[in-house]
């Protein structure tokens, strides 16, 4: 008899432990995650990260199926399927939503604004991810950055139309470009800009339909194929020093997550920033050579039209304040940072955020010659 209680005990017991390992195990949940991006263009490298992170973390009881912009929709009915829980989530571009408050603007990037690094500090020291989720929570989503690219290339025109040396040469100028800040800059110049979607711009300056476009950072650019379709690269990159990239989190389907995958959820996007970070800028590095033996010429604007075009990006950043609260709350925000860490980029100058040494020729010689 007491073997038979014994044998009944354990049977109990090994019932509430498999009962408490399925329970620690947690629930199943299964998410879709639209895309404004294509598989070809690879700012989508952060949310697939944080897609592979969340599975692993939670041993694949949370998983997210990703569909790529024109699978289930266009890139820019996202927005409004997200907030209507047509799908969880949507990795984005902020500055694409500038239509439903122009504060979206700020978000994605910013003629003559952040930089990669500047973004990171303001979102997670200065009160920017807050902020942002506040302005998401108007369409009842949430939000979390997945990255920020380096400096975008800047446009780049075809042999046809020849090469942007001095902002005159923008009169006239048919590009692709989808910021509004952007845009209205270019209308001011006298250009035609376009704002259409990453995966139609290839045929648009093929077919002659544009003079040119931009996109994003070398290395994205590269993979696109401009190289193929466009002649010359004006540099800097002055509308775009950082594009900043996220997913968007329904809301109800963001407050029906257990609290242990909420956190997996937003750690496993701080991780995928990070490293989505570190691929974009080693990309930008890797394709510049791959463009310049590709035969693409890159000319510089001269420092005198550059001080011109930040003019009008600080006009354009008054009149926008007037038309909306939440800009005019954003502007301060990020104005406030810069003012609060202009000393501090001063005092570290190219030792900040980037400087290449004068002896970086020099010591890879000696190396190759000992065999390195």
């Amino acid at each position: 008899m007491r073997k038979i209680k014994w044998s009944l005990l354990l049977a109990v017991v090994a019932t509430v432990m498999a009962f408490g390992a399925n329970a620690l195990a947690g629930e199943k949940v299964n998410w879709k995650m639209g895309s404004t991006w294509t598989p070809a263009i690879n700012l989508n490298k952060g949310e697939l990260l944080l897609i592979d992170y969340v599975k692993e973390m939670t041993g694949g009881d949370f998983q997210i199926k990703w569909f790529p912009s024109g699978s289930l929709m266009g890139a820019f009915e996202y927005f409004d399927a997200c907030s209507k829980g047509v799908v969880e989530c949507v990795g984005d571009w902020p500055s694409y939503w500038a239509s439903k408050d122009p504060a979206f603007d700020f978000l994605g990037s910013f003629p003559f604004g952040f930089t990669n690094v500047d973004y990171i500090t303001w979102m997670y020291e200065f009160g920017g991810l807050e902020l942002m989720q506040e302005l998401y929570g108007k369409y009842g989503m949430t939000y979390f950055s997945v990255g920020a690219t380096p400096m975008e290339s800047g446009f780049r025109s075809t042999e046809k139309y020849g090469p942007i040396k001095s902002i005159k040469d923008y009169e006239g100028f048919k590009v692709r470009t989808p910021s509004r800040a952007t845009i209205w800059i270019l209308k001011q110049l006298g250009a035609s800009p376009v704002k259409i979607p990453g995966g139609e711009i290839y045929l648009a300056v093929e077919r002659g339909t544009l003079d040119g476009a931009e996109f994003s950072s070398p290395g994205i650019d590269w993979e696109m194929g401009f190289a193929e379709i466009t002649k010359y690269w004006s540099v800097p990159c002055w509308f775009q020093p950082s594009s900043q990239v996220g997913v968007m989190v329904n809301l109800k389907a963001w407050n029906k997550l257990p609290k242990t995958y909420k956190a997996i959820f937003e750690r496993g996007a701080q991780a995928a920033s990070l490293r989505g970070m570190a691929f974009w800028e080693g990309d930008a590095g890797r394709a510049i050579e791959k463009f310049v033996e590709a035969g693409t010429e890159i000319v510089p604007l001269p420092p005198e039209e550059l001080k011109k075009l930040e003019e009008l990006a600080g006009q354009y950043c008054l009149l926008k304040a007037k038309e909306s609260k939440f800009y005019a709350r954003m502007l301060k925000s990020q104005m406030e940072y810069l003012d609060e860490y202009k000393d501090w980029r001063k005092i570290s100058g190219d030792f900040g955020q980037g400087r290449t040494p004068v002896y970086v020729d020099k010591v890879l010689a000696e190396l190759k010659k000992m065999g390195y």
